[in-house]
């Protein structure tokens, strides 16, 4: 029996050897993304938040195309945002119940499906911070490079539905790439990010630049102000046109 056992423990560790570097050094998803929650500031700074005001400013070289984004979000899935663009402005929110958006092109729309499952991503206020409950799928599928540095590959499925792929540097634990698919104007494109120039707000750890490449264009997003202080509920109220829309849906 125990030449059995031995035999049984030589093979194991034989089919172990067999297996590629990168196969055995794989750390567990869960240890990647709690150590990236640690190195942003730790639970317990986290949950001291409940809303948050931040202000973007966008631009794409490339089409000489430059725009301003202010968002608010609160505890535990508002979301309002305002981009404004060569005079023009597009809105988009959730009060936890309904997902819209309206601009000027599509006019107002209450979103469904896949928008809606983004949406919903977007106005996770805790994401960063339970990441075991928002997204209950999470994998290391690999080890790549992301701007020069080596990190961690996560595949992620939030509950939304959503599937992405978060790499997190192998040295510091941030996250320093994405990729994942959006939903556009034009239908699903796949986005890469690569975020960089992390600083401290309030006790969290945020970037303050992700770079986005898409459809063959890049565009740079930088983080020019962040508050935590008091959010007017008033301001995730559904705006009159997108009330009329909701008082016109079928109900279920």
């Amino acid at each position: 029996m125990k030449s059995i056992r031995r035999s049984a423990g030589l093979a194991a560790l034989a089919l172990f050897a067999a297996l590629p570097a990168s196969a055995q050094e794989l750390p567990p998803a869960k240890q990647i993304v709690d150590r990236y929650v640690e190195a942003i500031g730790g639970r317990a700074a986290l949950a001291k938040l409940n809303t948050r005001h931040s202000v973007v400013e966008m631009s794409m070289p490339a089409m000489g195309m430059s725009m301003t984004v202010e968002m608010f979000q609160a505890r535990p899935n508002k979301m309002f945002s305002r981009m404004e663009m060569q005079g023009m402005s597009f809105t988009s929110g959730y009060d936890g119940q309904v997902a819209w958006s309206n601009n000027p092109m599509q006019g107002p729309r209450l979103l469904e499906g896949a928008e809606m499952a983004q949406t919903l991503q977007q106005a996770d206020f805790d994401a960063s911070m339970d990441y075991a409950k928002s997204f209950p799928t999470m994998e290391t599928v690999g080890r790549r490079e992301v701007a020069g540095r080596p990190c961690w590959n996560v595949r992620m499925v939030h509950t939304s539905g959503i599937e992405m792929h978060n790499c997190y540097d192998v040295d510091s634990g941030l996250l320093i790439g994405a990729s994942a698919k959006q939903v556009s104007a034009m239908g699903e494109v796949e986005a890469n990010l690569v975020f960089s120039d992390y600083q401290v707000f309030d006790g969290v750890r945020m970037a303050t630049k992700t770079t986005t490449s898409m459809m063959g264009q890049e565009m740079t997003a930088t983080l020019k102000s962040v508050t935590h202080g008091p959010v007017d509920p008033a301001v995730f109220e559904l705006p009159a046109e997108i009330k009329a829309l909701v008082a016109q849906r079928p109900r279920q």
